[in-house]
């Protein structure tokens, strides 16, 4: 008997289900993502075409198969230490792809390029907004990232050009040559603006509350043991403060760090969210040393200035020429997406732990209703189980996800 599967979004998270699902049929599998996207794989993480956009991971780190750790060093032709532009992975996940569903008779595969408006569970369908209607007997959630997070007083800005995302194809072309710019954050998409932009001749400066930078990849020593339990998030800054290569030691509780996470009550991860995200966030998500190198080059030009501070008060404080918020992802947002809110409506689905994204059984990825149980095959992936397991949103994990979540469904 075919099976049906929809996958709403057609980003790197729901081509690596694709992918999983497609390995791994052996009935007659027909198999549909909804993305409004002419190009799979791309989302926003991978959309860009800016080559001078690496990817924040070392290329060894980003194969599709837990197993086959170097398989993507293979198809890019690269050192398992390069840091490849980010529009390759969407390339090589489509490449991907296509060969599996050459190989595999068992699976149809089709994209609706569109975007999903609704989805009703009686019998359980995606609608989309051009009219498609795709019955399913399973329904994948993979809608990716949110926008960037709109501070209260985002609205009153009044700078010739101001962007709230600036992943948008064709925003930052908007902003004129030799323009004067302020973005609201400093973080990784800072970074990737502020290089962008100065090639054009314009002058950047990025603000945020501490004026943290992400810090720079490094070559690690051995990872060291990780305890088998910790009782609290100031337990492990403590491990992470007590070794010698924190980088090593971040590497080597990154495995873990699901398992850890659900360990803690739900004032502990309160707390950290709280305190520590913004530290966590500067350490675990770093910058290559080539990008490092021309961002520190640019600073030193004058072309890039960081600050400390209110980024509310930098913003009136100076006619600048753009604006463009660097904020990262609202976690928050993410519940008021099209799909998800129609699933709300229904009692289908709750928002997650602390606010993030919506709430998942953990180990199953399966949504859970209002009620907290989980009746309906709709699953989740990526950083909408942010909140159930905090650390989600990169590759490594999201491809164990997949992977798990495909040998579920088709079990």
């Amino acid at each position: 008997m075919r099976r049906n599967i929809s996958i709403v979004g057609g980003g790197a998270a729901g081509v690596l289900v694709a992918i999983h699902l497609t390995r791994t049929a052996s009935v007659p599998l027909h198999l549909t993502i909804v993305e409004p996207r002419e190009r799979l794989a791309e989302g926003v993480a991978y959309s860009t075409p800016d080559s001078e956009h690496l990817l924040n991971v070392p290329a060894a780190g980003m194969s599709a198969y837990v197993e086959d750790a170097l398989h993507f060093v293979k198809w890019a032709e690269c050192s398992p230490q390069d840091f490849i532009p980010r529009h390759r992975y969407a390339d090589y996940l489509r490449s991907e792809l296509q060969r599996l569903t050459h190989v595999n008779p068992h699976v149809a595969l089709q994209h609706v390029r569109d975007s999903a408006h609704a989805i009703s569970t009686s019998p359980l369908r995606v609608s989309t907004v051009g009219g498609h209607d795709v019955l399913a007997d399973v329904v994948v959630l993979a809608l990716g990232n949110a926008a960037p997070f709109k501070p209260d007083w985002y609205s009153h800005l009044t700078a010739p050009v101001v962007l709230d995302d600036p992943w948008v194809p064709g925003a930052l072309e908007t902003i004129p040559d030799q323009s004067k710019v302020l973005c609201v954050g400093t973080g990784l998409t800072f970074v990737d603006v502020a290089l962008s932009l100065t090639r054009r001749g314009c002058r950047v400066t990025g603000v945020s509350r501490h004026g943290f930078l992400p810090h720079i990849h490094a070559a690690q020593s051995t990872l060291p043991l990780v305890p088998t339990e910790f009782d609290s998030p100031t337990a492990v800054s403590r491990w992470l403060r007590s070794q010698s290569d924190w980088q090593a030691a971040l590497t080597a509780l990154r495995p873990h760090t699901q398992v850890i996470w659900q360990s803690f009550s739900a004032p502990q991860q309160a707390s950290f969210l709280r305190h520590a995200r913004r530290y966590w966030d500067v350490h675990r998500h770093r910058m290559s040393q080539n990008v490092a190198d021309k961002l520190q080059l640019a600073i030193h030009r004058g072309l890039v200035t960081v600050l400390r501070g209110d980024a509310q008060r930098v913003a009136a404080q100076s006619p600048w020429d753009a604006i463009i918020l660097c904020t990262g992802p609202d976690d928050a947002a993410l519940i008021n997406t099209a799909p998800l809110r129609s699933l709300a409506s229904q009692g289908h689905v709750r928002i997650g732990p602390h606010g993030k994204g919506i709430d998942t059984v953990p180990d199953s990825g399966c949504v859970r209703n209002r009620d907290g149980a989980a009746p309906l095959d709709i699953y989740a992936i990526g950083p909408l189980r942010q909140g159930t397991l905090w650390e989600c949103t990169a590759i490594p994990e999201i491809r164990s996800e997949a992977q798990r979540l495909a040998s579920r469904v088709l079990a």
